[in-house]
């Protein structure tokens, strides 16, 4: 699966660089001009497995857009939802669940932004870190932190000049452990399905004449 993610990536940027961009097309109305530089934040929700299990993460990117194709940022990812693994059996507390938290950077290509609905191909490289949780507890465990990367691939809509409704999915491949804890099961690697409202001024250029 990685690989047909991947290879699907790489042949639709391939075949979509040589492309020129037009004045862009929003689903509100209004034009925008295209210049060199540009800033983003992006929140959005993330539903995946961890350790086996159903995991949604609520994701905050930022980052630099370089002629409204390339974005160069960070992200920061925490779960939502309580996650109790199989594993955990009865020789955990019933209350006791994983916790997680992601963070790194990513790179961003995105081709026909001029359009009204175009496709963006972020590649996140970051850590995981994954512990386990007993609400009431008088102790910490330990974490487990691991390397990660994931690649997606997104469909973006332009509601606006100033945002973008996106959606797609990704893979995500886990890496070198960097610290490991006794007890606590591996992430795994998983399928992930996001949603994001991308907000921000694409190109600076935009603003002129306002």
């Amino acid at each position: 699966m990685k690989k047909i993610l991947l290879s699907l990536m790489i042949v639709l940027a391939a075949t979509f660089v040589s492309y020129g961009q037009e004045a862009q097309e929003t689903l509100f109305g209004g034009n925008l001009s295209l210049s060199n530089v540009g800033i983003m934040v992006e929140p959005g929700i993330q539903v995946t497995q961890l350790a086996g299990e159903t995991a949604g993460f609520f994701q905050l990117r930022g980052g630099i857009i370089l002629n409204d194709k390339f974005t160069i940022g960070g992200f920061y990812g925490q779960l939502l939802n309580d996650v109790r693994p199989a594993s955990f059996g009865t020789t955990l507390p019933a209350r006791a669940h994983l916790d997680s938290w992601t963070a790194g950077g990513f790179l961003e290509y995105t081709v026909f932004s001029n359009k009204l609905v175009h496709f963006s191909f972020p590649l996140a490289l970051g850590i995981k870190e994954v512990e386990i949780d007993n609400e009431g507890r008088d102790f910490d465990f330990d974490e487990t932190k691991t390397l990660f990367v994931e690649p997606r691939a997104l469909v973006e809509i332009n509601l606006h000049r100033f945002a973008r409704l996106n959606a797609g999915v990704g893979y995500r491949i886990m890496g070198n452990t960097l610290e490991n804890a006794i007890g606590v099961p591996d992430a795994g690697n998983a399928l992930t399905f996001q949603i994001g409202l991308k907000m921000g001024v694409f190109s600076f250029k935009q603003l002129k004449g306002n």
